[in-house]
């Protein structure tokens, strides 16, 4: 996963850089998919926040994709990538981090599937209570929140270590992916005037509980604008597929804000 922040005077420049990095990427083996997504909340005056997430084939592929400490191994073509990508204008709060799934729904077929919105939520726990505060997590808060109209799909996932990512890994430990049924829920499930019953409950007890022990949280609604998929997909339905869903912010910005 890697969450960037664009100087909204940058952008034209930075989506442009952006719609080929994806698909240039997707030609290194091991590299299986990409997805991009803008933050609907629109939290920083002048700027806007998007994340990206990647599916990595497994971890002895690390070395090629993400070594960046002078590996022979670190293929060219992420090399250059990340040599461009140092060049970028505007460019603010960015992270990295590399993540197994630990609970929850498979995460590759949804998101492949639809392209409906999603919450997405970093957190670290607080060292004296993590523990207890990460089955509370699993056992308690995803579950309630999946009983709430509006969310169709959860998943939870942790830091993977591994001697190729120095330099990645700078985000919070922990992160969750929910998947929405559509934008025009969203403003069920945010605090406001609209906001669901059960909605406003969870987010009680998650003010009582699991905000005090959370370290670091990061929380937004985020859309899909960009989806790559790799040409060596193993279904053959998927091979030499690139789809960009390039949609005009102004319209998603203020959509989410209705």
């Amino acid at each position: 996963m890697v969450q960037i922040t664009c100087a909204d005077d940058h952008l034209d420049a930075f989506n442009t850089w952006y719609n080929s990095h994806l698909p240039n990427l997707l030609r290194i083996p091991g590299l299986t998919w990409a997805q991009r997504y803008i933050n609907l909340e629109k939290s920083e005056p002048g700027a806007t926040r998007f994340t990206a997430l990647y599916g990595i084939r497994d971890a002895e592929d690390f070395p090629s994709l993400l070594d960046r400490t002078g590996s022979s191994e670190f293929h060219p073509i992420a090399a250059s990538e990340f040599g461009a990508f140092s060049q970028l204008d505007g460019i603010s709060g960015h992270v990295a981090n590399v993540y197994e799934q630990i609970n929850g729904s498979p995460l590759r077929a949804p998101l492949l599937e639809s392209d409906r919105p999603l919450s997405i939520i970093t957190a670290g726990g607080d060292p004296e209570h993590e523990t207890e505060w990460d089955n509370w997590y699993t056992e308690s808060h995803v579950p309630n929140l999946l009983k709430i109209p509006g969310y169709v799909m959860a998943c939870r996932f942790r830091v993977l270590e591994h001697p190729a990512l120095a330099g990645f890994n700078s985000a919070p430990k922990y992160l969750a992916i929910y998947e929405v049924e559509n934008e025009y829920v969203l403003p069920t499930l945010r605090p406001g005037a609209a906001m669901h019953p059960a909605a406003r409950a969870e987010l009680d007890r998650w003010v009582s509980y699991g905000g005090i022990h959370a370290r670091d949280f990061g929380w937004g609604f985020y859309c899909l604008i960009q989806s790559t998929l790799s040409g060596r997909s193993d279904n053959p339905l998927l091979r030499q597929l690139s789809l960009l869903l390039i949609r005009p912010y102004a319209r998603l910005l203020k959509s989410s804000q209705a």
